[in-house]
């Protein structure tokens, strides 16, 4: 049945003035959750990338491991290294320190929950200086520290505390070897076994070839199927595309993951892949999609929470469970390479070759399953576009 505007307009007038009568005038007064703002990661990046950090490394780095302490007490978070938030890390041959993490930590609620620690990280260093050229890393990975220390603020300032501990860390020397979350785990403050989850987040800021817009990549889910229902939970409704995927389709360990990962410890690694700023001097705050970051922000934030809470945080198993979403993920990322074939300079065998792969998935999508032999094929044909286009 249609209304006049007049209508609608007294039936609107009605109902809300019937709201303000049944709602309690408390409700009013109730703050919204905390969570990840744009503003404030917008802000993080800024200070992180400007010249007076030198690009975290060396002097830089120092001067971000500080910046990082002073966040963390600004927060009221307990230091987690026995009362210290750093964390030296010595050369191994020499013994003179070469770097810091740093770390805090909030201590569960729940007496037979707190033992088990939920780690959310993301590493602050990066090029430094070179040839008198600032390197900012602002998605490389001002991007990830930003989103770490405002899922710590919306944690730490929630209404409702978490059951399990958490733990919140910037790790040091991930450019030259994950030098910095090696050390962590070999030195950890907790026994490994308490650690149930470790979360990281690696480049958020942008998108996969400067053209994969709508995704953030995760990886990991396949060792612990049972965080995937929280990965979509967290990302229902949210201006941004989750594409998870098997960490095998990086040849190396790429990012913090790789440490926790060696020791079977569940791991979720979020990215939005390399963009042509990687490692560049162009890597500047004003390039990244600030909206997105906040959403993903807000995505990793929502499964803290949830593994925080939880009855049960789901385990590690052995043998990998890939989905056919990992497919269809895969073939949207081929297919938006092509659209952009003339940006990204694809050559005509990888044109051959990408074109083809799309129909084999477009098929194994439709079919609902894939062999073991097909996405060994499918692995290898993604590992050698991105190393030839990317």
């Amino acid at each position: 049945m249609m209304m006049t505007g007049i209508g609608r307009l007294g039936l609107a007038f009605a109902i809300t003035a019937t709201w303000f009568v049944m709602t309690p005038a408390a409700s009013h007064s109730q703050e919204p959750r905390p969570q990840p703002e744009e503003v404030r990661l917008r802000a993080e990046v800024k200070t992180l990338t400007s010249p007076a950090f030198g690009g975290r490394r060396g002097e830089g780095g120092r001067k971000t491991a500080e910046h990082l302490v002073e966040a963390f007490r600004a927060l009221k978070l307990e230091p987690l290294f026995d009362g210290r938030y750093t964390q030296a890390i010595p050369d191994g041959n020499a013994g003179r320190i070469i770097g810091q993490n740093v770390g805090a930590r909030i201590v569960g609620s729940d007496p037979k929950l707190r033992d088990e620690w939920i780690v959310l990280a993301a590493h602050f260093d990066h090029l430094g200086v070179r040839e008198g050229q600032l390197y900012p890393g602002a998605d490389d990975n001002a991007s990830g520290v930003a989103m770490m220390l405002e899922v710590a603020r919306a944690m730490a300032r929630s209404p409702e505390a978490s059951k399990r501990s958490l733990m919140f860390i910037g790790f040091d020397l991930e450019e030259i070897g994950l030098y910095g979350s090696r050390y962590f785990v070999e030195h950890a403050p907790v026994p490994l076994k308490q650690i149930s989850l470790f979360i990281t987040a690696d480049m958020i800021g942008r998108s996969l070839g400067g053209v994969c817009d709508p995704y953030v990549f995760v990886m990991g889910s396949e060792h612990a199927p049972g965080l995937r229902p929280w990965i979509d939970q967290a990302s229902k409704d949210r201006p941004v595309k989750v594409g998870m995927l098997g960490t095998d389709l990086l040849v190396l360990d790429r990012s913090d993951y790789g440490p926790f990962r060696a020791r079977e410890i569940p791991y979720l690694f979020f990215s939005t892949g390399e963009n042509p700023t990687y490692h560049t001097p162009d890597d500047r705050p004003e390039t990244l999609d600030y909206p997105k970051l906040e959403a993903i922000s807000r995505v990793i934030h929502k499964v803290v929470e949830q593994a925080g809470s939880a009855t049960k945080v789901p385990t590690w198993i052995q043998a990998p469970e890939n989905t056919i979403a990992e497919v269809a993920t895969v073939r949207d990322i081929l297919r938006s390479l092509l659209e952009n074939r003339e940006t990204l300079k694809i050559g005509v065998a990888q044109l051959y070759l990408m074109n083809n792969t799309v129909r084999t998935l477009d098929a194994i999508v439709e079919r609902g399953s894939i062999t073991s032999s097909e996405r060994a094929t499918m692995v290898n044909v993604a590992r050698l576009v991105l190393i030839a286009i990317l």
